[in-house]
């Protein structure tokens, strides 16, 4: 009798160690795999975040200065000449230079050399390479040729915008072989550029017309109209409307 007591408890201690040691076992498994689950949770969300700003990075725009018309010349009914000036901006949105022009008819052209780089360089924000180089060179309009139209800066230039950059001296060779470059996609994809071109943006125009001069970080050049100032609030309810928006 003593002997199978014996037996008994060795039976219900080793059963108890066995169910123990699975347990454990079962339970690091558990633990395991919760943290590689929170692994890769925190994994995704970096993708996801990192994801997130590359396509911000590609849909990213930025303004290179704005067009206000001042003053349209008529005769018969017709518009003459139309006078504006070009006004560029930094990328804080400062004020670098302003230019006037008049040029005949109402459709005012802004010309340009533009580069733009490949899009893993864009969202990856790349030093060099990580927006669309623009290179603003003359305007003109419907009634005049291109050849004869007013320089805005000069060919082969750094723009004034990046003139006390770092990065200048990059753009600075590639201005100066700009036109190489268009026709050369070899040496063009040596320096990771995706395609260098002249482009215009143009629209018909009237005094008072305000126009952004944008450019995508992976496209182009653009005018914007901006919208006029809202007509002045009539009472206080008006004005707290405003100022809440």
């Amino acid at each position: 009798m003593h002997e199978i007591k014996r037996l008994l408890l060795m039976t219900i201690v080793l059963a108890a160690a066995v169910g123990g040691g699975i347990w454990w076992g079962f339970n690091d498994r558990q633990e395991a795999k919760i943290r590689d689950l929170e692994a890769r949770n925190v994994q995704l969300a970096d993708r996801l975040e990192e994801r997130s700003e590359m396509l911000e990075r590609l849909g990213r725009e930025r303004r290179l200065g704005l067009v206000r018309v001042l003053d349209q010349t008529l005769v018969g009914g017709a518009v003459e000449s139309t006078t504006f000036e070009l006004i560029e901006l930094d990328d804080d949105g400062s004020e670098l230079a302003r230019q006037s022009f008049s040029v005949p008819g109402d459709v005012v052209f802004i010309d340009a050399q533009t580069v733009k780089f490949r899009a893993d360089d864009v969202a990856g924000g790349h030093p060099f390479r990580g927006r669309t180089l623009v290179l603003l060179r003359r305007v003109y309009s419907d009634r005049m040729p291109p050849v004869e139209g007013l320089p805005i800066d000069l060919p082969g230039a750094v723009p004034p915008g990046y003139a006390s950059e770092t990065v200048g001296r990059f753009e600075q060779g590639i201005w100066e072989q700009f036109w190489g470059l268009a026709r050369d996609p070899e040496a063009a994809e040596s320096l990771g550029i995706r395609v260098a071109q002249g482009e215009a943006a143009y629209k018909p125009m009237q005094p008072g017309d305000v126009f952004e001069l944008r450019v995508d970080a992976l496209g182009g050049i653009s005018l914007v109209p901006v919208p006029p100032p809202t007509e002045r609030p009539r009472d206080l309810h008006d004005i707290a409307s405003v100022s809440d928006r």
